[in-house]
């Protein structure tokens, strides 16, 4: 019986290992043909930029929301969702989220009925992804003024879609609660004044990590828990809400607290 059950678990495991393996593999082509073939026939079919970003954007998040339930479905991963109504159809909000594991950015997108998204010099030039994020017109982190201000007038438009960005900057170090944060989030918050909308993202057992490769997966199914918590504003978190870099320092501080201390709380509940 021992012997059946270990065959048994080392032929799920291998399942799994091949199934991730097609999973990024499908991942790959679906960039290719967004960005390939339906960017394009969206471009030739709407004249209007903001239209076409929109069109783009959506078939984005109906990919995204199905290659996470195909992982599901393969029996890769589950998945949990506590507050999906406050994230759906979230406008013109500041959404910041922890970043444990290369499946998050998926899944967050794929949550969202429209997204607007800062994204890595990497995702804007692999050949796999840089079509679909710049037919969205998802917005480069350059580290620059253009690029805060970009971010800035995005969220100054009437009825635009929420701004999504992982202030960390790369996935969570392995081990680590959370890394520390790039002030970039904060530099937008201050300057754009919106509602700021936290998701906690805990992955179970813990994978694709930083630095991990793909190949190596845990020995069950991983668990994605996303909390998606009210919103507040910077007056909650600064007296002084002048826009100078003691601000921005003291704003990305009180950001870099308060989800150490939301994530210690949900390590210690588990």
């Amino acid at each position: 019986m021992l012997n059946i059950k270990k065959i048994k678990q080392q032929a799920n495991y291998l399942w799994r290992v091949g199934a991730t393996g097609f999973s990024f593999a499908s991942f790959g082509v679906g960039g290719v043909v967004i960005g390939g073939v339906l960017s394009p026939i969206v471009n030739l079919s709407t004249k209007d930029k903001k239209l076409r970003q929109e069109k783009t954007q959506k078939i984005i998040k109906h990919s995204f929301h199905g290659f996470f339930d195909m992982m599901e479905n393969l029996g890769l991963m589950t998945y949990e969702i506590e507050g999906l109504e406050k994230l759906e159809n979230s406008r013109q909000e500041l959404v910041i989220a922890n970043h444990p594991t290369l499946v998050d950015v998926v899944m967050l997108i794929g949550l969202m009925e429209q997204a607007n998204c800062v994204v890595k010099q990497a995702l804007w030039s692999n050949p796999f992804t840089r079509g679909p994020v710049q037919g969205a017109g998802y917005i480069l982190n350059a580290g620059s003024e253009q690029f805060i201000q970009e971010c800035v007038e995005r969220l100054a438009c009437k009825e635009s879609p929420s701004l999504v960005i992982f202030p960390e900057g790369t996935r969570t170090a392995k081990g680590e609660v959370i890394n520390d944060f790039q002030r970039g989030a904060a530099n937008i918050a201050l300057r754009a004044n919106v509602p700021i909308r936290p998701v906690l993202i805990t992955c179970t057992p813990s994978t694709l990590t930083k630095n991990e490769k793909w190949y190596h997966i845990p020995s069950k199914p991983f668990h994605i828990h996303v909390k998606v918590l009210d919103t507040f504003t910077i007056h909650d978190a600064l007296e002084d809400v002048s826009i100078n870099p003691k601000n921005v320092r003291q704003l990305n501080h009180y950001f870099h607290q308060f989800f150490y201390q939301e994530l210690s709380k949900n390590e210690q509940s588990c």
